[in-house]
């Protein structure tokens, strides 16, 4: 497994590794054999910190090591990097990330476990267009991988729905605070219905309470990376106007399987799962599914009943395209309220 466990994306990281730690100890705790034989699952873990250039290094040490697949990584931007290098040397990745140009048609040895900004991009527009009402927005993204390919979906959505990107912009996590006031000065004089926000927590935190400061009263409305315990952790009271995000899948709570996962997680970590724990679990579990199927822990020889895949997880069933990613890609907007994220509305 591969995510960042240090730097400004850890915590997330964090969440994903507990995740996928609860899944190998489920497996073994099943005594499971794979053509005849006893297995026992190992989870090696690499930081990637985030970064393309370490998570190019971690994807050849992978590959050295001979592992029988990868769950991760979690950013676009280390995917994007690592995926050719994955699927060069025959170890199956499985990402949460967003990005739509990780799966391609001709790598067979990536997939992607939740829907990708096409469709999560696509469905934050149309509840902010229908039960919102909105129909001028301003777009910030924070430039990253993450945020590049939300926002060319926002822009796809937005044409096809009816709302118009009243000004797009651009910060980065270390702008200073005048330079933050600018921009939404400018979002202010766009005459903007509502900001939508394509980047991670720390820098959406702080264009929320610039925007408390400024009285500028509009909702925000971010993907799943604001979707976390670390969003309502950062925006302490400010809420003033309605935060909202939009996560893959069915939010947990609301199915019985994911219930149960949530409240197993609980007793083991004393915390909540947040944003991609319950992906990670999933992935760890079909992953060993597609291997008890073909009977082998070989990539090659269970990479063909992976791609056939239909298993329900807890957070998705799970069944891939020709493009390995999720052909019922089913997402949930949430509004973080009241300390708790609260589902709205899952289509």
């Amino acid at each position: 497994m591969t995510s960042p466990f240090s730097g400004p994306r850890s915590e997330g990281g964090g969440d994903a590794l507990n995740g996928a730690r609860l899944a190998i100890d489920r497996l073994n705790q099943q005594n499971l054999q794979i053509g005849d034989k006893p297995v026992r699952f190992e989870l090696l873990v690499k930081d990637d910190h985030g970064m393309p250039a370490r998570g190019m290094q971690v994807a050849r040490e992978f590959a050295q090591a001979g592992v029988s697949g990868v769950i991760g990584p979690m950013t676009s931007a280390v995917a994007l990097a690592v995926a050719r290098i994955y699927n060069q040397n025959r170890v199956p990745m499985l990402t949460v990330a967003t990005h739509p140009a990780v799966t391609r048609p001709d790598y067979e040895y990536v997939f992607r476990l939740l829907a990708s900004d096409a469709e999560l991009g696509r469905k934050m527009v149309q509840y902010a267009a229908s039960s919102l009402k909105v129909r001028r927005v301003a777009v910030i993204q924070d430039g990253s991988g993450y945020a590049e390919g939300l926002v060319s979906e926002l822009q796809a959505a937005s044409q096809k729905e009816g709302v118009q990107l009243a000004v797009q912009l651009q910060l980065s996590e270390a702008a200073h605070d005048p330079e933050l006031r600018g921009v939404l000065q400018q979002v202010r004089n766009a005459k903007s219905d509502a900001v939508f926000f394509a980047g991670y927590p720390p820098l959406s935190a702080r264009i929320l309470q610039e925007m408390h400061q400024m009285r500028l009263a509009l909702p925000l409305m971010a993907g799943d990376a604001q979707c976390s315990i670390e969003m309502l952790r950062l925006i302490g009271d400010f809420l003033d106007n309605g935060v909202y995000c939009v996560q893959s899948g069915v939010w947990l709570t609301r199915v019985a399987d994911g219930a149960v996962f949530a409240a197993a997680f609980q007793t083991r970590y004393s915390q909540p799962p947040d944003v991609y724990a319950g992906n990670f679990y999933d992935g760890v579990m079909l992953l060993a599914q597609a291997m008890k199927t073909a009977g082998s822990t070989r990539p090659e020889q269970f990479l063909p009943a992976l791609a056939r895949s239909r298993y329900k997880g807890v957070t998705a069933t799970y069944e891939f395209n020709a493009r390995h990613d999720l052909k019922d890609s089913a997402a949930t907007i949430l509004r973080l309220k009241d300390g708790a994220l609260v589902p709205m509305a899952s289509f």
